[in-house]
């Protein structure tokens, strides 16, 4: 299985909310540049959450992108399944009478039921894992979390 770039920069972006925001609205500006995303990229990205209610946003001069929920409910398949549309092989998946009745091999076909195995095993360790989680390796890992993410200073 290969992931997108897309699927690949929404988990890395929506790390940074969950690692930098404080519970703020977070800036494009702000993440494109921790991550190393381009910014119109992530904004086509952050259209996708948002059609997934995974994310929110918000306007004006303390405005940005946010968790709709608790990054502790959000899971990393959640997010894949947000951006790819799932991990599956469409003949293969299904019961033993629905693969006979989409596929005319299906009786020939033994890795039918090895397929669904792997996709169901990728699927649950895809949804073991939260935005939670990664916020907890990246401090395991010694990061620095942006102190200034979310504030906005006036002179």
């Amino acid at each position: 299985m290969k992931l997108s770039s897309k699927t690949m920069y929404a988990l890395r972006a929506l790390f940074d909310i969950t690692f930098h925001s404080h519970g703020k609205a977070t800036k494009i500006d702000a993440i494109a540049a921790r991550e190393n995303v381009p910014p119109r990229f992530l904004e086509q990205i952050f259209q996708d959450l948002k059609a997934a209610q995974i994310v929110g946003s918000k306007r004006g001069p303390n405005g940005g992108y946010f968790l709709l929920r608790s990054p502790e409910t959000i899971t990393i398949g959640e997010v894949v399944r947000a951006m790819e549309g799932g991990v599956e092989h469409n003949c293969c998946f299904g019961s033993d009478a629905e693969v006979r009745e989409k596929c005319k091999v299906s009786s020939k076909c033994v890795t039918s039921s090895v397929w669904r195995d792997i996709s169901l095993q990728l699927n649950a360790i895809m949804d073991a894992v939260t935005l939670s989680e990664l916020a907890l390796r990246g401090e395991a890992l010694r990061l620095t979390r942006d102190s200034d993410a979310g504030l906005t200073y006036t002179i």
